[in-house]
């Protein structure tokens, strides 16, 4: 009797010892585990070193099924934390991919955009000839002909241009400081409207399109005339240029999107109209993206650094010719880039 109580004690210590050594080995296991996670957490994944790497996933793995296990028999709120913890180091994605927003920012900015613009050129073009051309045309009749400007932008318009051609009198702030941050979203919002309105209007035949961009071209080259006519014509380049080189560009390039879509709704080739114009949005909603970041930029100069009484004319055009100069190699840039790797 005694020699079988013996036997049973030595087997129940022979049970406990062997629990209490795989309870010891598991705790070190979930111990370097959690080392090997916060590691992953604390800096990158991508920092770990190949045998690391290796033993993250094995011992990842181990835990993964020793939870399953666990959990059909009392819940482990430890080892639960612990797998749900691996899981978000193991299967996170990237940063750029975790932000999905930035990384289609960026897509944008660094591909889509110049390629689109590269892409969809000829239109770009179409519409600087609009705006820029109605600028001019304005311009010299204004110049030239003072007798027909009347007729040719209306009383109100023209006394809307002198009123701003007055107000950029050398050292006059007509722009508070205070008022600064309002103007920004003000300005803001009616960009992407004309922007947007530009952008529509250009599916409808294309014509409503290059319409308001002739008038928004007429009202550039009015506002210089009257500059020229009241002297007030340095200080108004100086601001109107700081932003204009983005603003107005990105004014061409929304309504670009709008004549492509316009374009392909007129002459579908050998596709049904509907399927022209869905083939040509695509190709063009990375343009009007662009440019409504664009215009972004131009609210943001014009509500704070354009109308700056402090800042010399001249300084002003200074940063206008670094911006056309930036604005030309990235769009030269990568649009080239962009070309070569898509042959």
């Amino acid at each position: 009797m005694v020699s079988e109580m013996d036997a049973n004690r030595q087997l129940a210590e022979m049970v406990y010892e062997q629990r209490k050594k795989r309870m010891e080995k598991s705790a070190q296991r979930w111990n370097e585990l959690e080392q090997l996670i916060k590691r992953a957490k604390g800096f990158s994944i991508r920092y770990l070193r190949a045998d690391e790497l290796i033993q993250l996933g094995r011992l990842y793995r181990l835990a993964a099924a020793e939870l399953a296990r666990s959990n059909s028999l009392a819940p482990n709120r430890s080892l639960h934390r612990l797998v749900s913890w691996g899981y978000s180091v193991i299967y996170a994605q990237p940063p750029l991919q975790r932000l999905k927003f930035w990384n289609s920012l960026a897509r944008l900015i660094w591909n889509d955009f110049p390629h689109a613009l590269f892409t969809l050129m000829p239109f770009v073009l179409l519409a600087a000839g609009a705006i820029f051309g109605s600028a001019f045309l304005t311009l010299t009749v204004m110049l030239v002909k003072p007798e027909v400007a009347n007729s040719w932008l209306g009383e109100e318009l023209i006394a809307i241009l002198q009123e701003v051609a007055q107000r950029h009198k050398p050292g006059h702030d007509w722009l508070p400081l205070m008022g600064r941050p309002f103007a920004f979203w003000v300005i803001l919002l009616n960009n992407l409207r004309v922007a947007l309105l530009g952008y529509g209007a250009g599916i409808f035949a294309m014509l409503p399109s290059l319409y308001l961009l002739f008038v928004n071209g007429k009202i550039v080259g009015g506002a210089l005339a009257s500059g020229y006519k009241f002297k007030t014509l340095s200080e108004l380049l100086g601001f109107v240029l700081p932003h204009g080189v983005v603003e107005l560009p990105a004014f061409c390039i929304a309504a670009a999107a709008g004549l492509a879509m316009g374009y392909r709704w007129l002459c579908p080739g050998d596709l049904t109209r509907w399927a022209a114009m869905v083939e040509a949005g695509r190709k063009s909603v990375p343009l009007l993206l662009g440019a409504l970041l664009m215009l972004l930029y131009a609210a943001f100069i014009e509500a704070f650094f354009s109308p700056h009484e402090k800042i010399p004319a001249p300084a002003k055009w200074l940063f206008a010719g670094v911006e056309a100069l930036t604005l030309a190699l990235y769009f030269a840039g990568r649009g080239a880039f962009v070309r070569r790797q898509s042959r």
